[in-house]
């Protein structure tokens, strides 16, 4: 993240914050307990979902673990433990936990927890079906992030809720080693609407063999319908990068702009005929990420920022220049050539964190002011607090 990206995930974090009371209602009308967050919201916290699509305001609570995530993300980025304890970044991640330990149900038959009656993130799966891939994954996330920063919080998360994160169940087809997208659903001849499984190897960076990661990402890219948004394609390039599959991520990542941006402005549109939302942010979004996720070869975790960037650069391009990434208070310029990648530590101002160190090659340095590391393409680079969060 950059200063201004940091800065504004805060502030959106702090808007959820504000409404906690209006989604603990949220949950409550449900019969759930914690802080249940609307699919559409404004000023008051109250679901404005426009009507036509009332059927995803109720059934899409992914958006709760959503928000989850991106507060772990923040604090992976920053550090911040002011906003856990005096800016009640606490009790969102608390209560988002609390939310989900109330939704789960346990099943004798296959003697794991269950959620069921939700929409996952693919939209053409209405009403609703039961144990979201997605949705799950979500779930257990946010329960082990309450765990893991509760030695700043001091709150401590029951054991019943870990025994919930940690036996979820997820769909699973065996004969293909394919995760599906729901119970029941059928690889063969269902046509969906976005990326969905595939987003459990990015974003959210889900445990899973390479064999896995690839079979999922070969699944869904021909169920997917054409008339589907743009950043289903992002997420396919990335995932095609990471398995060093480059020129079918070449394509992947072709397809996630050419047919979506339109003259004279060059701005997204959410389907390829031009239907749908103009000025598509998440579509142009999704290239964003291709670039810096993709082919930047960065991942960030509540552990470290990971960098490796694969040895092809998009499409015509000779140099990649990524000006002022911001990690726990240093300000980083990575730059990426054909064969070597190159990271300026410009800036050191982590006061209000622990200091940071590097890892390449089993080698632990410190991480000073106005240094340049340099690598060749393929080589990993670690920088991280040099003491792990809740050690």
């Amino acid at each position: 993240m950059d200063q201004q990206s940091t800065n504004l995930a805060k502030e959106i974090l702090s808007y959820r914050i504000a409404l906690g009371d209006s989604a603990a209602e949220n949950a409550r009308l449900l019969g759930y307990e914690g802080w249940r967050f609307p699919w559409e919201s404004a000023r008051t916290g109250v679901d404005v979902t426009p009507d036509g699509y009332l059927d995803i305001a109720l059934y899409q609570h992914h958006i709760t673990g959503d928000i989850a995530f991106a507060a772990r993300q923040y604090i992976a980025a920053t550090g911040d433990q002011r906003w856990l304890i005096s800016e009640h970044g606490g009790d969102l991640i608390y209560e988002i936990a609390r939310l989900w330990a109330s939704r789960v149900v346990y099943s004798n038959e296959k003697k794991q927890y269950e959620i069921l009656t939700v929409l996952p993130p693919d939209e053409d799966a209405r009403p609703f079906k039961n144990n979201s891939v997605f949705t799950n994954a979500v779930a257990s996330y946010s329960i082990q992030l309450a765990d893991r920063v509760s030695c700043i919080t001091r709150k401590s998360v029951p054991q019943t809720w870990l025994d919930i994160a940690f036996n979820l169940y997820f769909p699973f087809d065996n004969a293909t080693q394919t995760h599906l997208e729901y119970d029941g659903f059928d690889l063969k001849n269902t046509i969906i609407k976005q990326a969905d499984v595939v987003l459990l190897g990015f974003p959210l960076m889900w445990p899973m063999s390479k064999e896995i990661r690839r079979n999922d990402l070969l699944s869904y890219e021909p169920l997917t319908r054409d008339t589907g948004p743009a950043m289903t394609w992002s997420m396919h390039t990335i995932g095609f990068l990471e398995l060093n599959e480059f020129e079918k991520a070449r394509q992947m990542f072709r397809r996630a702009y050419e047919i979506y941006v339109r003259p004279p402005f060059n701005v997204w549109t959410e389907a390829q005929d031009g239907i749908g939302a103009v000025n598509f942010i998440t579509g142009a979004g999704g290239f964003l990420q291709a670039i810096l996720f993709g082919y930047g070869g960065i991942r960030l975790t509540l552990d470290q920022l990971e960098v490796m960037p694969p040895p092809c650069l998009p499409n015509q391009a000779k140099k990649l220049i990524f000006h002022g990434l911001k990690y726990h208070g240093a300000i980083l310029d990575l730059t990426i050539e054909n064969q070597r990648y190159h990271l300026d530590i410009r800036i050191m101002n982590n006061n209000n964190s622990m200091p940071l160190v590097y890892e390449y090659e089993q080698q632990q340095v410190p991480l000073t002011n106005n240094t340049r590391l340099s690598y060749q393409i393929g080589t990993r680079l670690i920088i991280r607090p040099s003491i792990r969060l809740c050690a």
